[in-house]
């Protein structure tokens, strides 16, 4: 044993950032599409949470986010659009999560809104909770990951390989805990456990990445100068 010992707190990456920075923890969660834009959801949902020089992102996985759907895909979903073709019932994820960010990237990407969807009033806090919804048959769809489908026995249409990151203060990165568990993301048999889940795989795993390279619009403001 190295002596790590995990508190781990689930929730949504938003929501986890913002907990960092209240200092309700040493490390958040989020995640990504590659390369966000500056004009995407994405960057809009954290850039005012994420400031160079005070956060450092270290390298945990990739993992597929596609449509979770009833057992053998009834509805025949393919894609985003075939939502609004069969007006299928949608769950979305609450507000605060990292997937619902995706999932109004994604349907922006396909010319599509949210208004377009039969979407039902309630939302899922968590991946398990959604798929937990459309397995009782509450309602047939919603986006979530490959490993939660898989899980519940449903239907999993791969939409995205999005990077999962891990973020922690700049003046917490070089601490005797954080640098145990960057050593031990870098071991192999952490990197079999990762990779034997569904949809998931080891990537840069506990490697301090670059900021300009997984978040381009994460910028340092250069101060006016006067004279």
């Amino acid at each position: 044993s190295n002596g790590l010992h995990l508190d781990i707190r689930f929730c949504g990456s938003v929501d986890a950032i913002r907990a960092l920075n209240e200092g309700r923890c040493t490390l958040a969660g989020f995640h990504t599409q590659k390369n966000p834009s500056r004009t995407s959801h994405t960057a809009k949902a954290y850039r005012d949470l994420l400031q160079p020089g005070l956060h450092k992102i270290i390298g945990f996985a990739t993992r597929r986010q596609g449509l979770m759907t009833a057992p053998g895909n009834p509805k025949q979903l393919t894609h985003l659009a075939d939502l609004v073709r069969t007006q299928a019932r949608v769950v979305n994820r609450s507000l605060g999560t990292g997937t619902r960010v995706l999932f109004e990237e994604l349907l922006s990407q396909a010319g599509l809104s949210v208004h377009d969807l039969n979407t039902l009033p309630d939302e899922e806090p968590s991946h398990t909770a959604l798929a937990e919804a459309i397995a009782s048959g509450r309602c047939d769809a919603g986006l979530g990951i490959e490993s939660a489908a898989r899980a519940r026995g449903l239907g999993f249409i791969p939409l995205v390989q999005e990077q999962f990151h891990l973020v922690c203060l700049k003046s917490a990165l070089d601490t005797s805990a954080t640098l145990a568990l960057r050593q031990l993301l870098q071991t192999q048999v952490w990197m079999q456990v990762l990779n034997s889940l569904p949809g998931y795989q080891a990537q840069d795993s506990g490697q301090v990445q670059s900021l300009s390279e997984q978040l381009p619009w994460w910028t340092f403001k250069r101060p006016k100068t006067t004279g």
